[in-house]
């Protein structure tokens, strides 16, 4: 079973299970709301982490494309002058 599916399958049950939360025992909807807080934070953490990884990775790339300019961009900044 994929993350994707998992996670449509929770909230397909949440779902269900919170359209009767006015019917529920305080103690069993104070469960429901406590496992919900869970699973929304693991979802938002796995999706967080694989963007932390994607900018990480296109700050690297950034950083290779942007030194080699600004090193010609210095070296070119003095003019002939600088260079005698």
């Amino acid at each position: 079973m994929d993350f994707g599916t998992l996670a449509q399958s929770l909230t397909d049950w949440v779902v269900r299970i919170g359209s009767s939360v006015n019917d529920l025992p305080g103690t069993a909807a104070f469960g429901l709301g406590l496992f919900t807080w869970f699973a929304v934070e693991q979802i938002l953490r796995r999706v967080v982490s694989g963007l932390r990884w994607v900018i990480i990775v296109g700050a690297i790339i950034a950083l290779g494309l942007t030194v080699p300019y600004l090193a010609s961009f210095l070296i070119d900044w003095g003019g002939e002058a600088a260079r005698a």
